[in-house]
């Protein structure tokens, strides 16, 4: 089975995680990142994907490794491996041309708008070590 490499930034408001939801015709929210490009580090992925999802700039010294997480990529045939790491946000995230709507999310949300890894793996380590609620 193929691994999609993908790097994430979780970006934390009482307790909850942003989420992107980049498709009008489904409910479901995405960790902010992306796919890493060949020849790209997991930080300049990072500042890349944010600026397209949320028009954002990434504070670099509040960047921090939390964990890697590896589980079935919602509705394809393969893996996906997400390297997350936690960071501050400068400026006021806002939908791009890429994002249809953002929100914030823990493990008390509707489950319908969580993406398989999320649901079963990032959501409950993420609860476990108190970043969520």
């Amino acid at each position: 089975m193929r691994v999609i490499y993908k790097a994430a930034l979780a970006v934390f408001k009482d307790k909850k995680m942003l989420q992107v939801r980049t498709n009008k015709e489904s409910d479901v929210f995405y960790t902010l990142g992306g796919k890493i490009e060949e020849g790209e580090s997991d930080l300049e992925c990072l500042k890349r994907e944010v600026k397209e999802e949320i028009d954002c700039e990434i504070e670099e010294s509040s960047i921090k490794f939390l964990s890697e997480f590896e589980d079935v990529a919602h509705g394809k045939d393969a893996l996906l491996n997400v390297r997350m790491y936690q960071g501050k946000l400068i400026g006021d995230p806002k939908a791009s041309s890429e994002i249809v709507e953002i929100g914030w999310f823990d493990t008390n949300s509707d489950q319908k708008n969580l993406s398989e890894i999320a649901k079963r793996t990032i959501f409950p380590w993420l609860k476990k070590h108190g970043y969520i609620n």
